[in-house]
């Protein structure tokens, strides 16, 4: 998968976003378990993530910070898949700088829903190159509390086909 993000972004595919209710990568059931059993008081940065629970996904994982009132969002940290699938780590950029226009609208309205809700969401999305799938990516988002424990952030596994 080097550089995807290139080749996604260079207009040849073009992408469908949809919530589902269901994810279908086998390591979903993991990120899934995690959620379900998180403590009474949420998920926070420093305490449960990093943490066992979810060390074999933490490749897999963006955590995301809300900036400019939630309008975009710096990645505060990114796993080193996402590292690959971007070429390089993407830390500390924001999210309007990673994602052409067409994509970045729902994935912002994807990370701002989390917060809102304060619940998970699962999206999919889908890269098409004429009626071919070329990649295929599920999304869990989940709410979970900054380092400073007052501030919401999202964690998102990134699953990828």
């Amino acid at each position: 998968m080097e550089r995807a993000a290139e080749w996604i972004e260079s207009g040849i595919t073009s992408a469908e976003f949809r919530r589902v209710e269901v994810l279908t990568h086998p390591d979903a059931p993991a990120a899934l378990r995690f959620w379900q059993n998180r403590p009474a008081d949420g998920i926070k940065i420093g305490r449960d993530v990093p943490s066992r629970a979810i060390a074999r996904l933490l490749s897999r994982t963006v955590i995301y910070e809300p900036i400019e009132g939630g309008r975009d969002f710096k990645v505060h940290l990114a796993g080193s898949g996402i590292r690959r699938r971007f070429d390089r780590d993407i830390t500390g950029e924001c999210i309007s700088q990673l994602y052409n226009a067409g994509d970045l609208q729902p994935r912002l309205n994807g990370i701002q829903d989390v917060l809102a809700s304060n619940e998970a969401r699962m999206a999919q999305i889908i890269h098409r190159a004429a009626d071919l799938e070329v990649l295929r990516i599920e999304l869990f988002q989940v709410p979970l509390a900054a380092p400073n424990g007052v501030d919401r952030w999202v964690l998102t596994f990134a699953f990828y086909f």
